[in-house]
């Protein structure tokens, strides 16, 4: 299995097969896929609301959302309601150079919320193409176009490329992070999460690890019954010294002069 970043897709030479797309509405309450999926897709989600439960975390899904799935993911939707409409896009991409599968993350991707009208229609028209003995190469054709859609959807979102790394900063700040981590959640190089990073954020993971902590910080300041030191545990650091001067660099205050200014 070959892990590569949808946006760098159309740099490289691929096939396409095992396109099917079908439209779905939720006879369940839950779909598991506890072995894993057997093909890459995408999910189109018409109406309705569930849930994507995935690794312990859960993605809300709403109407007008495209999710991506990976061949393998083990996740589960769950739905309150049984009035999910969804089309359901399944495809094998194989790399032409090594003949390996592609893939495009570790677990499902939301690639944007806002779904156009012309895209729910292109999905429709995938739906007559797989039921049809020569709709092959009008599917390869539409799928194309709807993989341009989800490249230029991650590249223009916010943060589109580099977001299970911000994620991952956001949810473990106050915990030692490795760049090179971060860099293999996006299947980048290191080199190129920097760049992306400093872009899209305007600090490197390192400074954005240290602001979120600070930001922490600033509110548990205003408990009386914190210590400084204490507060410079409870958001990642184990020097209070080096808490004092990075706080200070990002709040332009002291920890105790952020104390006595706000509390």
């Amino acid at each position: 299995m070959k892990h590569v970043a949808l946006p760098e897709i159309f740099d490289m030479r691929f096939s396409l097969s095992d396109i099917s797309t079908i439209y779905q509405t939720n006879a369940w309450s839950v779909c598991h896929h506890p072995d894993g999926r057997l093909y890459n897709g995408f999910l189109l989600f018409d109406s309705g609301e569930c849930s994507i439960i995935s690794g312990g975390e859960e993605i809300k899904i709403t109407s007008g959302t495209l999710v991506y799935l990976p061949t393998g993911s083990t996740h589960r939707v769950v739905a309150k309601e049984r009035s999910l409409h969804f089309y359901r896009i399944n495809f094998i991409m194989t790399d032409l150079e090594d003949g390996e599968r592609i893939v495009f993350s570790r677990g499902p991707l939301v690639i944007t919320e806002n779904v156009p009208r012309q895209i729910f229609t292109l999905a429709e028209q995938m739906c007559s193409f797989t039921l049809v003995e020569r709709g092959l190469l009008k599917n390869i054709s539409h799928l194309s176009e709807l993989l341009d859609f989800a490249c230029g959807s991650l590249i223009k979102s916010d943060r589109g490329r580099i977001g299970a790394a911000v994620r991952y900063v956001e949810e473990h700040y106050t915990e030692d992070i490795d760049v090179d981590h971060l860099a293999s959640l996006c299947y980048i190089s290191v080199a190129h999460l920097f760049r992306l990073f400093g872009r899209e954020v305007g600090m490197s993971p390192v400074k954005y690890k240290n602001y979120l902590r600070i930001k922490k910080a600033e509110e548990l300041l205003l408990d009386k019954e914190c210590s400084v030191a204490e507060v410079a545990e409870l958001v990642g650091f184990e020097s209070c010294p080096y808490f004092s001067r990075t706080f200070k660099e990002i709040s332009s205050y002291s920890p105790l002069e952020y104390r006595r200014k706000y509390l």
